[in-house]
């Protein structure tokens, strides 16, 4: 384990690598994040009870059948 540290670290072979792997997270991470904003977008419209299924799908970016899930997970 030290030397592949070590090789991430002070090689610049390892160094690009880990730049690499970092942005792949960081890309990740931010994709996780729109999602869950995506989802709690859903929670308040059909929490406010104005509009039809397909309009929040729509307006989401989140497909019906996501739609229809998130509905059923609120009135379980």
């Amino acid at each position: 384990m030290a030397d592949r540290t070590r090789y991430l670290k002070e090689n610049p072979k390892g160094v690009s690598e880990m730049c690499r792997i970092m942005e792949d997270m960081r890309k990740e991470s931010l994709k996780e994040g729109i999602q869950e904003e995506k989802k709690m977008t859903v929670i308040r419209m059909l929490e406010a009870g104005k509009y039809l299924l397909e309009e929040i799908a729509n307006i989401s970016g989140l497909s019906l059948e996501e739609v229809n899930r998130l509905k059923a997970e609120r009135n379980a």
